[in-house]
């Protein structure tokens, strides 16, 4: 699971931007949203260009360098912030595994091309390589035996271990990229975009017919609410989800409002990526309804399987009915805290969450 995450240079974030999740809370309520004493479901508010779609970018950077296939998917051209003179971006990521600590950091150019990498281990440095100099540190006992000068410059050194070596369960490296192949970013505000590792585009109704799913797709929908009839039929030689309706049928996709294809979007994710470790969905319920919404972050919080962050305007969920203080956060100026970290006050399960930040409490 994620402890933190920091990022520094990388778009608009010229300074460093972290995001904890260990600064947990001692509530005795809603405690399923936290698992091995760190955060497992987090809401992030913030104003429109606060930063919010670029921490999920930030965050799935990863993928970029360690899976192939990813970087033409990232939905930005930008990549170092234009308020800084540095001439790269650093990422750091610190993981909590069992009882170990675990921290990756790297940096990339201009060209998004690594030029460090460092792996920590209970605070002790394990590993770590410089692209310009090309000096290495090397204490991964199972890593000894590679030939590190066949890896190409462009070719990330934790990766090269990763796919060159017979990782242990335990090893750092594995750990990371494990976590790391199943991490899912996605949203529906902007043609249904979405960033992870070894998945390629395929039509989501093709996906969910091969597997069986229509039904479990048709009771998904029902208990938001969405009352259809749904079939498979024939169109032109191809299989379609149709609904159903009094004097007729029609193909799903052609007659399902946003909010619907928003929903079926999700259906599809959490069923086709169902080993997901880490979810970031941004503007997650930019087409729901409020009730809708609350449905959708209940349905997140009862699967403790997965670390998630999703970003939203609503006020409507934040209550200390659905989560608690201590898994709202808000980003502003480019720090990102959680509610009890930004009041005086000692926020407790009576306190009105919504009304509290509506009127400026949690502004800084």
């Amino acid at each position: 699971m994620f402890k933190e995450f920091k990022v520094k240079n990388f778009r608009s974030f010229s300074d460093w931007v972290s995001f904890n999740f260990d600064e947990i809370r001692d509530y005795g309520f809603n405690t399923k949203c936290i698992k091995n004493g760190l955060i497992n479901k987090a809401v992030l508010y913030g104003a429109n260009s606060s930063g919010k779609s670029n921490l999920g970018f930030a965050i799935m950077d990863i993928s970029t360098h360690l899976f192939d296939g990813v970087n033409k998917l990232l939905p930005y051209k930008y990549f170092l912030s234009l308020d800084s003179t540095e001439s790269e971006a650093t990422f750091v990521y610190i993981f909590k595994f069992d009882d170990d600590i675990i921290e990756y950091t790297y940096k990339k150019d201009s060209n998004r091309k690594l030029t460090f990498e460092e792996i920590k281990e209970n605070g002790k440095l394990s590993f770590q390589y410089n692209y310009v100099t090309k000096k290495i540190i090397n204490e991964l006992s199972d890593t000894a035996s590679l030939k590190y000068e066949n890896n190409s410059s462009n070719f990330s050194m934790v990766k090269f271990i990763y796919n060159n070596s017979d990782l242990s369960e335990k090893s750092a490296i594995k750990r990371i990229v494990d976590f790391a192949a199943n991490m899912l970013w996605f949203r529906s505000v902007r043609n249904f975009e979405f960033i992870t590792a070894n998945v390629t585009i395929e039509d989501i109704s093709d996906y969910i017919i091969s597997n069986d799913l229509v039904g479990q797709l048709q009771s998904f929908f029902g208990k938001n609410k969405l009352n259809y009839d749904l079939s498979i039929e024939d169109n032109f030689g191809k299989k379609v989800i149709v609904a159903k309706y009094k004097n007729g049928m029609a193909p799903l996709a052609e007659v399902a409002s946003t909010g619907t294809m928003s929903l079926w979007l999700y259906f599809y994710w959490t069923h086709k990526n169902n080993k997901i470790s880490f979810l970031f969905i941004d503007e997650f319920d930019a087409f729901y309804h409020f009730d809708l919404a609350k449905e959708i972050l209940n349905n997140i919080i009862e699967n403790d399987s997965f670390q998630s962050i999703l970003t939203t305007h609503n006020t409507y969920i934040c209550n200390n009915e659905l989560l608690r203080p201590d898994c709202y956060f808000m980003i502003q100026n480019n720090v990102i805290k959680n509610f009890p970290n930004r009041t005086q006050k000692a926020l407790r399960q009576g306190h009105n969450l919504e009304k509290m930040m509506l009127s400026g409490e949690f502004d800084e």
